[in-house]
Formats: C-alpha cells, sequence, structure tokens
C-alpha cells in the first residue's frame, strides 16, 4: 500500500487509460469515456464502501420488508451519501456470466449512484466487452486500482477525474473541453468571489452558503471552490467550518453524468466529519436541463454564483420560450432584452442575475467568463446595450478582470471575467473596476489544446489583491458606472435640392412600381411634357407645385399624385451644397436629408447642446438635433437620445508602441546575412 500511495495523479490516468487501450478493438476512441469514467467511478464508490459493506447487507436482510432495497436509511449504515446493496465487487462478479453478476451490481447501488452509471451508456458498452469475451478482465483490471479513502484522498480522485476528462478532450474528443476550465481561471474566478468573505473562511458556527453553477460542465468550477474553502479551513481545526451547497444545471446528459460523479465521490476519505457530513450527497442539486428554456430552480436565489457559459452559443432551440419569458419583462429573467440570436451570452448573464440574492437578502456575488463581445455589442437601444444599461442601473458590474489570450483550451481570444455584486461597498456603489491582466501568465510547457499561457500563483493574488484593494491606476481602473454610458443623438442636416430635366435619366423614373402602371400611351405623352423644359432647372419647391400640371397632361393618369412627385424627384433630383436650395415643409422647416443623417455618442452627464457646440457645429453648422428620437427600451427615461452602453479597456490601457526604426531592422539583416550564406553553403554542399 506504501508503495501505491507514492504514485501521482497522472501515473492512475495513465494506468486507467492503458485498460482502455486495452480494449481498441473493441471500444473505439470515441467511445472511451463511457468505459473509464463510469467504471473509475464505480471502482471509488465500491473502495469507499468496503468497511461498511457487510453492515449495509445485513441491514437489507433485516429491512428489506419494510424499507425496500432503495432507501436512504441505508446511508445511516454505509456512513455515506450511497450504498449498495449487494456482496457484488468488480473482484467477485464471476468469469463465466460477468455481464448479469454486473448488471446487478449496478442495480444494487442506491439511485444517485446507479442514474450517473446509466447515463455513461454502460450497458452498451459492457455487453460488447462480454461478447467479446473481455469483460471479466476489465473489471479484474479496474479492482486492481487502489481507490480506497487512505491511499486517495478526495481532491486526489477528482484530479484524476478531471484529468481523465481533459485526456479524453486532448485526444480524442475536442468537444470535451468545452464542457471545462482551466484551473488557472477557476482559482481566479473563485478566489475574487470569496473576496472579503471573512465568515466563509474564519467562521466556526457551521455556516451554510449555497453555490450555482448554471452551466456547470463537468464540475471544475463548483469542485475548485469546494476544494479551495478546504484548503482555507484544513489548518484552523475548526469544530463547524462554513459548508457550501452547490447547486448546478447542465445540458449535456453525458457532461451531466460527469458533474455528478465528481461531486458524489467527495467527502468519502475525511474521517474527521460527522455522520451528517458524510452521508451529505454533494451531487443532489446537480440537475440534467437547458437552462436558458427550462430553469431547473426558478424563484431559488444563491450565496455565490458561478459559470463559464459557451461562447457563442446559439439560442436558435430555446427562442420561443426565452422570447415567451422576455415578454413579460422584469417578472421574468430576460425582461431587460435578448441578445443576437447567434450568442447567447447575455441571456447567461440575465439567469445569473436572476438567481442572485437582493442586498436585502444578504446580497451575492457572482463570476462569468466571458469573450469580449458582450462588453461593448449592440447599438443603442438593443437587446446587449439595454442589457448592460440594466446591469449598470442595478448597480451590479463589481469588476472585470481582462484575461490574456491562449488561456482556454478552444480559443486564443482574450476573455473576460465579470464580477457581479448585489452588495456592494459604500466606496464601490457607483463604479465599475476594470483590471487589465492579460500580460499575466506564464508560458506552458507543452500547450494543451489553445491553452498556452496559465497564470501562477501570483498572477493570481495580484488580481484578488488589486480589486480587494480597489486600486486605481495603472493596469487598475476604478471608474463612475456613467463612464461606459452615452446618448444615441441623432443629429440631421437640411436637404438641399433642385430638379433638372433630363431626359437620359428617363428610364430610370420607372424604376417605381408606380409609374410601371403607366400605359404606353401616357408615357408618351409624359415624355413630351419633359421634353419641352429638357435642360432645365428648377427649384425643389417649383416642381411640387407644378407636378400636378405635368401629371394632367396625361388621359386618365394611373398614377397617384404623391407617387408621382416622389418618382420625379428620385429620378431627377439633384443635390447641391447652396443653402439657397434647402428643402422646407409646409411649416418652413428644413427637410432633413436621410444620406446626411449621423448619430453623435454624447457622454451620458454632458449636456447635448454643449456637445453639439463643441463637436459638431463648428463643422457643419447647419446641423440640428433631431428631438423625436427619445429613449426607448424598459428602461427608458423619454429623453432625447437613446441611452446606450459600451466598456473599452482600450480607452484606459492602450499602450501605444512605436514602430521600430527601418534602418534597425536592416542592420540586423545584414548582420544576420553570413550566417545565412554558411547554412546555404551546406545545403547546396
Amino acid at each position: 500500500m506504501a508503495e501505491e500511495a507514492k504514485k501521482t495523479t497522472l501515473n492512475y490516468v495513465d494506468e486507467i487509460w492503458n485498460i482502455a487501450d486495452y480494449v481498441r478493438d473493441v471500444i473505439s476512441r470515441a467511445d472511451y469515456n463511457k468505459l473509464v469514467l463510469p467504471f473509475s467511478l464505480l471502482r471509488r464508490l465500491e473502495c469507499a464502501l468496503e468497511s461498511t459493506r457487510e453492515d449495509v447487507v445485513k441491514a437489507v436482510k433485516e429491512h428489506e420488508a419494510e424499507w425496500g432495497r432503495e432507501s436512504d436509511n441505508y446511508c445511516q449504515y454505509s456512513k455515506k451519501a450511497f450504498y449498495n446493496v449487494t456482496s457484488f465487487r468488480l473482484n467477485n462478479l464471476g468469469a463465466s456470466d460477468t455481464y448479469d453478476a454486473l448488471d446487478q451490481y449496478i442495480n444494487g447501488f442506491s439511485p444517485n449512484a446507479r442514474e450517473i452509471m446509466l447515463k455513461f451508456e454502460m450497458e452498451n458498452t459492457c455487453k460488447r466487452l462480454q461478447d467479446k469475451g473481455m469483460l471479466y478482465s476489465v473489471c479484474q483490471k479496474f479492482a486492481s486500482l487502489p481507490f480506497d479513502p487512505e491511499t486517495v484522498s478526495d481532491r486526489d480522485m477528482s484530479d484524476i477525474y478531471e484529468h481523465l476528462i481533459q485526456r479524453y478532450g486532448d485526444e480524442i474528443a475536442e468537444d470535451a473541453e468545452d464542457f471545462m476550465t482551466p484551473k488557472d481561471i477557476v482559482r481566479l474566478a473563485t478566489g475574487m468571489i470569496f473576496a472579503n468573505d471573512d465568515e466563509l473562511m474564519s467562521s466556526d458556527t457551521g455556516i451554510v452558503r449555497t453555490l450555482y453553477d448554471q452551466t456547470i460542465g463537468t464540475g471544475g468550477f463548483v469542485c475548485d471552490a469546494l476544494d479551495l474553502l478546504d484548503k482555507w479551513h484544513e489548518d484552523k481545526k475548526m469544530k463547524a467550518p462554513a459548508i457550501i451547497v452547490p447547486y448546478g444545471e447542465e445540458l449535456s446528459g453525458v457532461t451531466w453524468a460527469m458533474a455528478k460523479a465528481n461531486l458524489l465521490i467527495r467527502n468519502v476519505s475525511d474521517e474527521s466529519r460527522d455522520a451528517y457530513d458524510s452521508t451529505k450527497d454533494l451531487s443532489a442539486h446537480i440537475l440534467e436541463g437547458d437552462t436558458l428554456s427550462d430553469d431547473k430552480f426558478p424563484d431559488t436565489h444563491f450565496d455565490y454564483c458561478i459559470s463559464n457559459p459557451p461562447y457563442g452559443k446559439k439560442w436558435e432551440k430555446e427562442k420561443s420560450d426565452v422570447e415567451t419569458e422576455a415578454a413579460h419583462g422584469f417578472s421574468g429573467r430576460f425582461g431587460a432584452g435578448t441578445p443576437s440570436i447567434s450568442d447567447g451570452s447575455m441571456l447567461f448573464i440575465q439567469n445569473m442575475v436572476a438567481h442572485m440574492k437582493t442586498a436585502e437578502e444578504g446580497g451575492s456575488k457572482a463570476g462569468i467568463v466571458l469573450s469580449a463581445s458582450p462588453l461593448f455589442n449592440g447599438d443603442a437601444g438593443t437587446g446587449p446595450s439595454n442589457i448592460r444599461r440594466w446591469l449598470f442601473d442595478r448597480d451590479l458590474v463589481d469588476c472585470i478582470v481582462k484575461i490574456g489570450q491562449g488561456e482556454f483550451f478552444r480559443t486564443g481570444i482574450n476573455t473576460y471575467l465579470w464580477i457581479l455584486n448585489t452588495k456592494k461597498p459604500e466606496g464601490r456603489k457607483g463604479m465599475i473596476q476594470l483590471i487589465d491582466a492579460s500580460d499575466r501568465g506564464e508560458t506552458l510547457r507543452k500547450s494543451q489544446g489553445n491553452k498556452r499561457i496559465a497564470l501562477t500563483e501570483d498572477d493570481m493574488n495580484w488580481i484578488i489583491k488589486t480589486y480587494i484593494d480597489g486600486h486605481d491606476g495603472g493596469k487598475s481602473e476604478l471608474l463612475p458606472v456613467t463612464d461606459f454610458m452615452f446618448r444615441a443623438v441623432t443629429v440631421q442636416r437640411p436637404l438641399k435640392m433642385v430638379v433638372t430635366f433630363d431626359l437620359s435619366k428617363w428610364d430610370s423614373l420607372f424604376e417605381n412600381k408606380s409609374m410601371q402602371k403607366l400605359s404606353g400611351d401616357n408615357q408618351y405623352r409624359l415624355k413630351q411634357a419633359v421634353a419641352a423644359h429638357e435642360g432645365e432647372t428648377v427649384s425643389y419647391d417649383w416642381w411640387v407645385s407644378h407636378a400636378d400640371d405635368f401629371r394632367h397632361k396625361m388621359d386618365n393618369p394611373e398614377v397617384a399624385k404623391k407617387a408621382f412627385t416622389d418618382a420625379f424627384i428620385k429620378a431627377f433630383g439633384v443635390k447641391t451644397e447652396n443653402d439657397e436650395d434647402i428643402v422646407r415643409d409646409k411649416n418652413g422647416n428644413p427637410v432633413p436629408d436621410p444620406d446626411l443623417k449621423d448619430t453623435e455618442k454624447v457622454p451620458y452627464l454632458e449636456d447635448i447642446d454643449d456637445y453639439m457646440e463643441r463637436e459638431v457645429l463648428p463643422y457643419v453648422p447647419d446641423a440640428w438635433v433631431d428631438e423625436t428620437v427619445v429613449d426607448n427600451g424598459p428602461l427608458a427615461d423619454g429623453k432625447v437620445g437613446v441611452v446606450g452602453t459600451q466598456i473599452s479597456f482600450d480607452k484606459y490601457f492602450y499602450h501605444y508602441e512605436a514602430p521600430r526604426d527601418p534602418e534597425d531592422i536592416m542592420s540586423e539583416i545584414k548582420a544576420l546575412e553570413p550566417e545565412i550564406e554558411e547554412a546555404l553553403k551546406g545545403v547546396f554542399a
């Protein structure tokens, strides 16, 4: 046993992977996860139950008539959150009819363990192995793994499981990594949402906190949060340290099973835990479902929320349900608006907020990892901009950390960690902290997919300390929320136009569908009337007042006056730069030129007239603000200009790097020329 204890997590992963390679002629590599994950779980469970197995079997004999074979009462005897009512183990299933024995063994587990193994389609995998005479040997190989709690701790077992998932993603199914968040990012996010929570870290009164992951994936975020809390508590010798109860939802069935297993196998190796802790099923609230269309925790609020939703996830499958809920306004989750169908990230933000406790309920903190687009996508008045405005209006955005490129398995882009807080300290109210950590991290010896950079402990400590201190300056800025808001003000300029009769444009007159109704005879009559003025230029007003004269040159014209007038202006109108050619409406007001309409982003707190005087009128003195365009949307204030929102890191952290002097580059090239010539001699010698 001492020799086994020296093995590392990766040693165990290699041993398990070797078992999968042993049956590669029967089980395809694409299905390795359906072998290594459920059998590893099964072996861990039976090792955890070994010391109490006979007690459970005895209890079944005594109480089966009253309790049946499925009852939480058996957990009192197994001393765990799960049990098995049979005497089977992987090493005693027999060689002749291994499948039937294994089937009885699996069905003897408590429902919470059995449903995980069945989700992996274990039945089909085992039948194929049985048909090829390999099931018995596979069971024997897994039975040799020393996964007893004395040898492999809960944390080590969780690491083994996560490494198996990661290896499956690295070598076989890249999609598997969509459900995994790198450990350094997990550590950073959990460290930031737990920051300053002295009660969580130091209380010895048995307080219970809840943690929710709306896209739990394989459970990495939740498991690491639990690990972090255990690490903080382990040297304090507490009698009743704080407890975190995890909640989560996952769409993919197999991925849900991975997360469920990751949590079920915790709490089996710590003898210091009392009977209640030992029999507490941490996987009980990990549910399978579609978070956007089938929220499994409606009206439930949590102390902490954390999530890494899939980037660029289309939500077309959930469209009907989401839009129905959005139509109910703020009584549902999506009242602030809906984003583009191609990216549901901002739906996940709203769902997360819906599950946070209000300040009156004690407050919540949340961390969500997103791509850059939720910072700035969407024009003023659109769904994404309104969602940010809603977050600002409720003062929920506490901090955003820019993480460097190359930090994630499946993407090389910059990512951003948002920290939300429903109970900000007084000094941070109405403020948002931006931290630029894009140059932090060290290069990995070997890339893991697109992940080539990892944050070090020092990097994470610097980010968390910068956040706690509210440091302002350098790589961190603490800014008023109004810095990220503006009014999109519509600016108009007058239409300046004359009408020139030009028969070379005659055909363009009939691009208008109404004009196409004219009979051949009427077209001829009209052309004659135009020809009489060929080459003449008249004012816009002259044409409008004389349009009916031209129209009545036709016999029973088949086109209405307005359509006729507009078609002529489109065909023969010529824009000018002359103020005397300004077109006016019946009230004498200038008619706006649709081609010159523009939008100005006026800082939210600035007076619009002052902005126009400084930024617009010196260059286009005939411009004016269109006061008919007012704020709209669920948070509309009805004032001139539509409120928009954007968050730009470049505005605060951009540093210009001058291009290198061409002479320096040329001198370096010349210095290399002898080496290049020498190398070429070797090639062509």
